[in-house]
Parts: C-alpha cells; structure tokens; sequence
C-alpha cells in the first residue's frame, strides 16, 4: 500500500500522493514553508519523480514570492496553477 511521499526540501517539505492504489499518476498534496501549507490546484503528473521536481519548483516560487500570497492563496502565471493557502486546524 503506497500512501504518499513526505519529502524534506529546502526548510520545510514537500507531499504527493499516489492518484489511487496501484496508479502510476501522482497528485501534488501539499507545499508546506515557513509554517503554512499550500496546495495547488489539482493535476496529475505521470510519475512520483514528475509530481516531486514539480513540487519543488513550486516551493521555489512561493520562497521568492511570499509577499505577494493573499490570505487565499495566490495565482502562479509562471507555472500555471493556483495555490490555495491552507491554515491549519485549530
């Protein structure tokens, strides 16, 4: 049973999961800096390694761009995905 990659990246980490049991296509869970967790807008990516460079690429883009994140979330042009900002359970 494959139940998702947590991976350590740069000062936080980076989750994908498997698209269902036995799939060979990945979803992108959760970016998670500084604290707060952001989830982009849903894709699947053909492989684990795809989904983890595709995360990380991500997680580059909100370190330099963090300013610029709404209380929502924020639009990522240069990668073509929303981020939804996630605050964490009280």
């Amino acid at each position: 049973m494959n139940i998702g990659i947590i991976e350590p990246y740069s000062d936080g980490f980076i989750e994908v999961i498997p698209d269902g049991e036995g799939s060979d296509y990945w979803h992108i869970a959760a970016i998670h800096i500084n604290g707060k967790a952001f989830c982009p807008s849903p894709k699947l990516y053909r492989s684990e390694k795809i989904a983890l460079a595709k995360a990380a690429q991500i997680y580059d883009w909100i370190a330099e761009n963090e300013q610029e994140i709404s209380d929502w979330g924020a639009y990522c042009e240069k990668l073509q995905l929303i981020l939804w900002y996630q605050p964490k359970a009280s």
